[in-house]
């Protein structure tokens, strides 16, 4: 028993030293006057003018303290001033002008006017309570705090001097020369000048908005990335997307999965998984899935392609106006019920409307499929009013299942539509068409004419009436004993297998390995084909 004493007493007095090696009592460095009276007990020193304490790194000055030996604590009045040294030589001074310290919990705790720094930063608050223990400084009714040109307003806000970081919850305000932040909690670092924000945040300027629920902002470079909930609007434009990165010096932004870009304006939407934003000509690059949806009264426009790009170009006769131009590259495909295409590359010019097709355009409205070197639409009120095709222009629809195909060509054309529906067609030079006649969807003769210009009437997207013009010459023929030849114009070429039905087959490009039939291929076939009949005959 005691022996069992005796360990006891012993553990309690290791306790009580270890206790009073972790914390020692509070140093009296200075005082002008120091007493003791009845009114405060025989345990507490009463010390005026210049009053100094020393206690584990920390100087703290006031005018007047009482000082409790026995509870290693005293209070402070007047002027206090609190300096603590950190880790890296750097200093901490905190101002009040009350405050009291326990040194066995290590706690000051300031009142009034309380004021704290640490380098360039200011914090100012009316209560706030410094944990030299844990090392952090916290109030909890409203501070301000000023580092370089940022202004930090919260209602509760923490101060980590090991990390240099501030912690701020609750209504949160950074104030800037050129933005205002708003979040709900958000840390910013002293040193580096970067906050990160978890909970709604918003980013307000005079010529852009960003709002995220994560992420971070650099305050030197004017740099951030967004990465929860994300989203931009400057010029009457939004961008969308899982992670937006963002270079206010640069005007400059990056968007990454999922990324949407509305222009509320255009009724466009840019939609890809990659897009870069430029907000001086408001510029946008979009790749990887790049899709622009085009809205209207009429119907809705797809258009994709491996890279659109889409900004804004001032008018020659009026540089302080712009027009959007947008210039699709690459694998471009179009959808909308009334009307389909594919091509390398496509611009869509919004000053005067109109679209331009090149390298291998091919365009598909209702049974007709219209092929050229190069095409151009013009539109109006979102309708395709009229549509050049350049060099090489072909019109063809198929007759019937059994590879009767109705044949326009001309050296050019131009496409008149009414409600995006192909009423006349005008062939230029070296016009040339294979008709079939048809009875009961069966194609029953054909008909080839020539001439130097042709003028075709189309009724509910079919052929109705045609002119022909200087020199018309022309043969029917029975479908008995047609040859290919006959059958078909000097460079036809069918493209239906690309042709996309729905929105998501703009995606979808199969490789192009439909090459144009030509005169002379099908006169080498069929001269091929007649020496295989004759030595045939002859064995």
């Amino acid at each position: 028993m005691k022996k069992f004493l005796s360990a006891i007493l012993l553990i309690i007095a290791c306790t009580l030293q270890s206790a009073a090696q972790t914390n020692p009592k509070i140093e009296i460095v200075n005082s002008n006057t120091l007493e003791v009276n009845e009114t405060y007990g025989p345990d507490i020193k009463i010390l005026r003018g210049d009053v100094a304490f020393y206690h584990d790194s920390a100087y703290m000055y006031c005018d007047s303290a009482l000082y409790n030996n026995k509870e290693n604590f005293f209070k402070a009045f007047g002027r206090i001033h609190i300096e603590r040294l950190m880790s890296d030589n750097d200093t901490v001074h905190l101002w009040s002008d009350s405050a009291s310290y326990d040194g066995n919990t290590k706690l000051a705790t300031a009142r009034r006017n309380v004021k704290m720094t640490r380098d360039s930063m200011v914090m100012l608050t009316e209560n706030l309570d410094f944990d030299m223990t844990a090392n952090v400084a916290y109030y909890f009714d409203g501070g301000t705090t000023f580092s370089g040109e940022d202004t930090l307003i919260s209602d509760y806000g923490h101060f980590y001097p090991n990390t240099n970081d501030l912690k701020y919850t609750k209504d949160v305000e950074i104030h800037n020369p050129d933005y205002l932040m708003r979040s709900d909690t958000l840390t910013y670092n002293i040193k580096t000048k970067i906050s990160n924000f978890i909970g709604p945040t918003e980013i307000i300027s005079d010529s852009d908005y960003l709002y995220t629920e994560r992420g971070w902002f650099n305050h030197i470079t004017d740099q951030g990335q967004l990465t929860k909930h994300n989203y931009m609007t400057s010029n009457e434009r939004r961008l969308d997307a899982d992670t937006i990165f963002y270079d206010r010096a640069r005007n400059y932004g990056y968007g990454r999965s999922n990324v949407e870009i509305t222009d509320t304006v255009k009724a466009i939407k840019l939609l890809g998984d990659e897009a870069h934003y430029y907000d001086q000509d408001q510029k946008s690059i979009l790749t990887k899935k790049a899709l622009m949806i085009y809205y209207s009264d009429i119907d809705t426009l797809y258009l994709h392609a491996d890279t659109i790009c889409s900004y804004m170009v001032p008018f020659v006769d009026q540089p302080d106006s712009l027009y959007r131009m947008v210039k699709a590259y690459h694998k471009t495909k179009m959808f909308r019920r009334d009307i389909q295409a594919m091509c390398d590359s496509m611009v869509y010019d919004f000053s005067d409307s109109t679209i331009t097709m090149n390298r291998n355009p091919v365009i598909w409205h209702n049974e007709n499929q219209i092929t050229a070197e190069n095409m151009k639409f013009y539109t109006s009120n979102n309708h395709i009013d009229m549509v050049e095709l350049l060099n090489k222009a072909f019109v063809i629809s198929q007759v019937d299942s059994l590879n009767h195909y109705n044949q326009i060509f001309g050296k050019n054309m131009v496409a008149y539509l009414d409600s995006n529906k192909i009423q006349e067609v005008e062939v230029i030079s070296e016009a040339n068409t294979v008709y079939y006649t048809v009875e009961d969807s069966i194609a029953t003769g054909m008909n080839i004419i020539s001439s130097q210009d042709m003028n075709i009437h189309f009724t509910k997207g079919k052929v109705d009436k045609i002119w022909f013009y200087k020199k018309p010459k022309g043969t029917i023929y029975p479908l008995e004993g047609l040859t290919k030849r006959q059958q078909f114009l000097d460079g036809f070429v069918w493209y239906d297998k690309h042709r996309p039905h729905k929105r998501d087959d703009v995606f979808v490009w199969g490789e192009i390995t439909e090459k144009p039939i030509t005169a002379q291929q099908l006169e080498e076939e069929e001269k091929a084909a007649k020496e295989a009949e004759e030595e045939m005959e002859e064995f």
